[in-house]
């Protein structure tokens, strides 16, 4: 029996924000941590960049800055959150501005892309991703000498380059923030962000709250404690699972029950995927709870089997946007008749709003741009390079000043944070 009140077959009306118009709100001048980093860079060798991104209104302000020191020569945009408004400001600003038709279509053909542009000039390149387009393709890339190599943002992205390493050696440098202290920053905002989007739907498609429902968190990561304290901070009943026992002991410890995945998903009301990987196979559907709805805080639609959930399940789709972007599916399994809801169609959750904004925003630009200045100013071996902590403690100490004024005083300015590491030996 579904807890909800409604009949989601029934259409409802449209109460969530588009986000094809941004709504007079300004998206402009709000990375300022970054615009202060991008004046201290040159570029001596005029290296290019090509962005693989999130494309939504406040990936503008990003994209130019980057233009401004690192000429962008092409844009892939991710489609499940390649907001159309947004596209189109960059191409009317003159960007060439790609968007595949789907996430196959990006794994399997966007490396061409970046080859093309390759072929076309001899400037030094980078790339910057979101999410490990390129993993398997690092051979073909490194054959250009002109090509600096990679920035990967995600552990899924991370993941994926581990993965193709394992195969054969990476062929290129691929600098990953991923599991870098200022990555962790932006992760334990991302829960509540997704935890935000779905109460949203909640409210607006089906007249419920998540007060007193049970709700299961499957990986408990760093995004997977976010959206656990964010349930939690909604007066919800959390469960969660891990594939790691150390880390279900660990979330015992801090209050969230551990389940075995068959007894969480028979109980919860409501999953949320943030393991980073399928968490959700065909082989687990008969132990879902009626009603159940499946959603995501991972990257892409990695989380849930959805291609082997159709061969076995009626879907009907019940749409919340006239675009069709941000939509409810209806799972019936065709021997059992039980069904169960995906939102967003198993890509993450939070991109149905701007998932990241202000000062957190700024720190994740920078962040990115630290790593493509560090591809851009210097030689490095092909494989897996992690930030340094020195680029990261010039991104906090320039966010510090820029957005706690505390810091920003004469006096403050003295204090050993401003001269850490060196600091810590003072007597």
């Amino acid at each position: 029996m579904s807890p909800f009140n409604r009949d989601l077959s029934i259409p409802p009306p449209n109460y969530l924000i588009n986000l094809e118009e941004p709504n007079g709100i300004d998206i402009d001048g709000h990375l300022n941590v970054l615009a202060a980093l991008v004046e201290e860079t040159s570029n001596p060798d005029n290296t290019r960049s090509i962005i693989l991104q999130h494309i939504l209104p406040t990936t503008i302000e990003y994209i130019d800055l980057v233009n401004s020191i690192y000429p962008v020569e092409l844009i892939i945009a991710i489609p499940y959150s390649a907001d159309s408004w947004t596209v189109e400001q960059l191409k009317n600003k003159g960007y060439d501005v790609v968007v595949p038709k789907d996430i196959d279509d990006m794994l399997n053909n966007s490396w061409k892309l970046v080859e093309n542009k390759l072929k076309a000039t001899q400037q030094p390149l980078i790339v910057q991703e979101v999410g490990g387009y390129f993993a398997n393709w690092t051979v073909e890339l490194g054959k250009y000498p002109h090509f600096k190599g990679i920035v990967e943002d995600t552990a899924n992205g991370l993941w994926r380059y581990q993965a193709a390493e394992r195969e054969r050696p990476l062929a290129v440098p691929v600098i990953s923030m991923a599991d870098t202290p200022l990555k962790h920053v932006e992760d334990a905002l991302i829960g509540d962000a997704c935890v935000y989007s779905l109460e949203k739907v909640m409210r607006s498609q089906m007249s419920a709250i998540l007060a007193g429902l049970r709700c299961g968190v499957v990986g408990w990561g760093h995004i997977g404690k976010s959206v656990a304290a964010a349930f939690a901070g909604r007066h919800a009943t959390v469960s969660i699972y891990d594939i790691n026992p150390i880390v279900d002991m660990l979330a015992y410890a801090k209050g969230y029950f551990p389940l075995p995945l068959a007894q969480l998903l028979s109980e919860s009301d409501i999953v949320m995927g943030c393991s980073g990987r399928r968490s959700i196979r065909v082989a687990d559907l008969d132990d879902l709870k009626n009603g159940i709805i499946l959603c995501s805080a991972s990257s892409k639609d990695i989380e849930f089997d959805l291609k082997g959930f159709a061969e076995v399940c009626d879907i009907e789709d019940i749409q919340i946007e006239e675009s069709g972007k941000c939509s409810i599916q209806k799972y019936t399994v065709r021997a059992s008749k039980k069904y169960f809801y995906v939102l967003k169609h198993g890509t993450p959750i939070n991109f149905l709003d701007r998932p990241l904004q202000g000062a957190i925003l700024d720190c994740t630009c920078s962040e990115l741009f630290m790593c493509m200045k560090e591809l851009a100013s210097k030689s490095h071996q092909p494989g897996i390079i992690s930030l340094t902590d020195n680029l990261q403690i010039a991104v906090a100490k320039k966010w510090l000043k820029t957005y706690l004024d505390i810091f920003n005083t004469i006096t403050a300015e003295k204090d050993k944070v401003f001269f850490f590491p060196d600091s810590w030996d003072w007597e």
